[in-house]
């Protein structure tokens, strides 16, 4: 089973996954692959059912479906992260876990860590980045920093900074730092277009780097350097903290050694 090839974490209720670059989170008609949605709905069927009804909370709203129909709409599909970038990624096996998790989400509660790789030399320390986003009008594609869009906050932490000069690299090239990224909002294509904002775009994003960065970024790193590398979340069921970490992705490893 597909799935089960990316497997971090699995209880009775839920599971995480290490998800590969390169494939959808949700179906859709313009992706003609299997997607995690599709992985999911192969492993459900092949799962014994436990009692989930005990997790539902008690003052849970039926406004926008049942459990079961929110489970049945979304095949335990608990957030998504974008097609090119790899990491954990949670999902619900049941529907009391599923509507437990979407709460958590919704109410900011889960903590997510990323590692990307950017360009130039992010400051070291803390930054905090409150700046809001929205869909670019003439470029719907494409997100950017819209003053009267959608509210959103990621903190930066800086772990390290490279200069490096190679053979056929210009003087403009060569700087970049690795970081942490903590989204405190979930918007779309958050993180890049916070980056992307400061001036330090990350290393081979196709959509936010520029002709003249990718070039060259492509030599060396095949895919955007954004890496979802810790979760940390309260179990639906024991109503404990949970922490998973998903390893950096192998591309992602030997790009970053190719410049240590």
């Amino acid at each position: 089973m597909k799935i089960l090839e990316y497997l971090l974490y699995e209880d009775e209720d839920m599971l995480v996954i290490n998800k590969p670059y390169g494939v959808v989170v949700n179906r859709a008609n313009t992706v003609k692959v299997p997607t995690v949605q599709d992985w999911m709905t192969e492993y459900l069927a092949a799962q014994p059912e436990h009692e989930w009804q005990s997790l539902v909370p008690a003052d849970f709203s039926t406004e926008y479906g049942t459990p079961e129909e929110i489970f049945r709409e979304r095949n335990g599909i608990v957030h998504r992260l974008d097609k090119d970038t790899s990491g954990a990624l949670v999902l619900a096996k049941n529907p009391g876990s599923l509507v437990v998790l979407l709460e958590q989400f919704r109410e900011r509660k889960i903590q997510k860590t990323y590692t990307a790789l950017v360009h130039g030399h992010f400051p070291f320390g803390k930054e905090v980045i409150t700046l809001p986003i929205a869909r670019l009008p003439k470029n719907t594609s494409k997100f950017g920093v819209v003053h009267d869009g959608r509210p959103a906050e990621t903190i930066v932490e800086t772990q390290n900074h490279f200069s490096i000069t190679k053979v056929g690299w210009p003087s403009y090239y060569g700087k970049f730092s690795l970081v942490n990224a903590m989204p405190k909002t979930g918007r779309t294509h958050q993180i890049r277009v916070h980056l992307d904002h400061y001036q330090h775009p990350i290393v081979s994003d196709k959509q936010y780097a520029g002709r003249k960065h990718m070039r060259l970024d492509l030599s060396w790193c095949p895919r955007q350097f954004l890496h979802a590398s810790q979760i940390t979340l309260t179990n639906p069921r024991t109503k404990e903290s949970l922490t998973v970490e998903a390893e950096l992705a192998p591309d992602l490893k030997m790009a970053l050694n190719s410049i240590q």
